[in-house]
């Protein structure tokens, strides 16, 4: 996909932000809104700089939790969420609207693992407690709507 001005602005936002707030849907059909750590934030995460390359849609975004979050139950019972990235400097924001799975491939999951991910999965790339989320979008909005 050959990439828009508009759209390299707001991918430059997504790859800078510190924190990301991922949006999904409780059981009782409301948003339900965490603060999570920016798995495309270049700065932190560049080892996963060949993951997000080999993505066909150029938006997806990877986010790490625990497996038996009841962010994960609530993925796992509908795949509709959102993501908001800020950055307070400009005041700019982005939306993706999209879906959200978690990751079973343990060969990926062992590619995107963080050594200093240890202090939340003693256990290591192997561990139950360790969920990989895989966030693909459909629609972007900031200053600007469009769809993927």
């Amino acid at each position: 996909m050959k990439q828009t001005e508009k759209q390299k602005e707001f991918l430059g936002i997504i790859e800078s932000a510190e924190v990301v707030y991922l949006s999904t849907v409780d059981a009782e059909g409301y948003p339900s809104t965490r603060a999570m750590l920016n798995l495309r934030n270049k700065n932190h995460f560049s080892h996963l700089d060949p993951l997000y390359e080999a993505e066909e849609n150029p938006f997806t975004v990877y986010l790490t939790t625990n497996a038996t979050s009841k962010k994960n139950r609530e993925i796992t019972a509908n795949e509709k969420a959102s993501l908001y990235f800020y950055e307070p400097v400009s005041f700019k924001t982005v939306i993706l609207k999209g879906r959200i799975e978690v990751v079973t491939d343990n060969d990926f999951k062992q590619k995107a693992w963080m050594d200093g991910w240890k202090d939340f999965y003693p256990e290591g790339p192997d561990s139950n407690a360790y969920s990989l989320l895989r966030f693909v979008p459909f629609r972007i909005n900031g200053d600007t709507e469009f769809s993927l």
